[in-house]
């Protein structure tokens, strides 16, 4: 009986790993890797998901090509107002994101599922032809002084 329960045990794994895969496999089968999909992706700023997991850390790309990337772990407060804009509080810096249309960056942001934001320049804010979508105009990065 014990060499039942063992067969139905391996029957059992490999129907799931058939479901799931769409392959007959066992147990032993490392997993692959997930790939990084694009969940919204925009001139402003973009999400990604790999099993819809929080990102470690937010990457700040200024028009002239620096970036920057501040870890989500010492956020510990997020301000918006629709007329200034967004205004990130981590520890030891103060990140103010101005543009237009922010309120779906905000609640990436919160939701901590937003990868980079990248700056435009004014000449794309002016042929940008979709008024509704989101643009940021401008990244502030100022360091706190204890």
């Amino acid at each position: 009986m014990t060499d039942d329960r063992t067969q139905n045990r391996g029957d059992a794994a490999s129907r799931l790993a058939e479901l799931r895969g769409g392959s007959r496999g066992t147990l032993e089968e490392p997993e692959e890797p997930m790939a990084l999909e694009a969940e919204e992706e925009g001139p402003s700023y973009s999400t990604l998901s790999a099993d819809r997991m929080q990102k470690v850390m937010l990457e700040l790309r200024y028009k002239t090509g620096n970036a920057k990337a501040l870890a989500y772990s010492y956020l510990v407060g997020i301000d918006f107002d629709p007329s200034e804009g967004i205004v990130l509080d981590f520890s030891g810096h103060e990140v103010r994101i101005s543009g237009q249309n922010l309120r779906s960056l905000f609640s990436g942001l919160v939701a901590q599922r937003v990868a980079s934001i990248q700056e435009v320049d004014d000449l794309y804010v002016e042929a940008a032809s979709a008024p509704v979508s989101t643009v940021v105009t401008q990244i502030v990065v100022r360091e706190l002084k204890p």
